[in-house]
């Protein structure tokens, strides 16, 4: 049985004897046992928040060229910016070797050799030549 379990059971009681007074104060105590246990849910609830960030923090690998992947995933890759200023990870779209964070905008390339073969293919020497 709970606390507020037992608050009940006692101010229930304490009716029946027709104190006042007594019962007043039991439902004082009531609701600021209430208002405990929502701070106490809260603070599990910040507790799991941040657990979650560190476990974020610990598993970001960054990339020279200004992206950020985390540990295990090898699909997906994050703005530095978005996650150093505001600590959001927000996934790039990425087009032929280079990204875009669809957020801030902030542009680069991860593939250098995807983008040198765009960059044939778009060449317009190339499509003239039949290359």
């Amino acid at each position: 049985m709970g606390l507020v379990e037992n608050i009940k059971d006692v101010a229930k009681i304490v009716q029946q004897s027709d104190n006042i007074e007594l019962y007043r104060q039991l439902v004082n105590l009531s609701e600021q046992a209430l208002d405990q246990q929502n701070t106490i849910n809260h603070l599990h609830e910040e507790i799991k928040r941040l657990k979650k960030k560190l476990k974020i923090k610990e598993d970001i690998q960054r990339h020279p060229e200004l992206y950020l992947t985390l540990e295990g995933e090898d699909d997906a890759i994050y703005c530095t910016h978005c996650w150093d200023n505001e600590e959001k990870l927000i996934q790039m779209r990425t087009t032929n070797g280079q990204f875009e964070c669809p957020h801030c905008k902030l542009k680069g390339v991860f593939d250098n050799n995807e983008i040198e073969i765009y960059k044939a293919k778009n060449n317009p020497l190339n499509i003239l030549h039949g290359l």
